[in-house]
């Protein structure tokens, strides 16, 4: 009968409306989880992004102090040269007043020779003189007195020698240890040399390491902030067929 079947109608319509919603409300339970699993996957990404730019900061601050080390190293070999360099000068000076001594005590020498000469001559003509007495006396109070200036200048223990000596001596000492220091801090600037270029060496590999983690860090944080912006673009694209779908679906009490 005609009623019978519209009552059929009805309820295979139902029927249908009832498995469509069902299957909606499925769709939707499947749809909540992804868009759960895309929040969990987001906020990974971002705590990856927040460990990259830590690790970022991190080694800015270890080339800083990398930098730092290498300018204290270049100022300690530059005071160390600028030592070196005034102990050479010193030495030198020593050198030069050692010369001046040994030319003062060969002036000294040539003079004694002229006065031995003088008084030669002096003997010579003493016998001619007036005063022939007086003046043997005194020449030979000056022949005593030479003598015993000869005598001191040809004895090696003589005063005027071992006073020379002495001074020479002291001047060897002095420009020796002045040598052996100059030697010690030539290889001392020499050592440090060899080391400021190994540090060199060291800190133009770090910084080239360095360089390329943070090429590689910059890559891995701009493909972590392109995945999140697609993510958070498919979120809102899902949310907002979700949003759709719920305005699709009838409402019920």
């Amino acid at each position: 009968s005609p009623l019978k079947d519209a009552v059929e109608k009805v309820s295979q319509h139902e029927e249908k409306q009832t498995n469509e919603i069902n299957e909606h409300r499925k769709f939707l339970a499947l749809f909540k989880i992804q868009v759960s699993e895309l929040e969990v996957k987001s906020e990974s990404v971002s705590l990856e992004l927040h460990t990259a730019e830590t690790e970022n900061l991190r080694l800015v601050h270890e080339m800083a102090a990398l930098q730092k080390q290498s300018e204290c190293e270049k100022a300690q070999s530059r005071a160390l040269y600028k030592e070196n360099v005034e102990l050479r000068l010193q030495i030198e000076q020593e050198e030069e007043n050692f010369q001046l001594l040994l030319a003062g005590y060969n002036t000294y020498r040539n003079k004694m020779a002229a006065h031995r000469d003088v008084v030669s001559r002096r003997e010579g003509r003493a016998a001619a003189q007036k005063k022939r007495c007086e003046k043997a006396d005194s020449v030979r109070k000056l022949k005593v007195k030479m003598e015993e200036l000869r005598t001191d200048l040809q004895r090696p223990d003589g005063t005027v020698i071992r006073q020379a000596q002495r001074e020479i001596d002291d001047i060897k000492v002095q420009i020796s240890k002045m040598r052996d220091a100059f030697r010690d801090k030539t290889a001392l600037l020499l050592k440090e040399q060899d080391i400021h270029a190994q540090l060199k060496m060291d800190i133009e590999i770090e910084n080239r390491r360095c360089e390329a983690i943070l090429k590689r860090l910059h890559c891995q944080l701009k493909k972590a902030q392109s995945d999140k912006r697609q993510m958070n673009a498919d979120i809102l694209q899902m949310k907002k067929k979700a949003e759709d779908l719920r305005k699709c679906l009838p409402a019920t009490d």
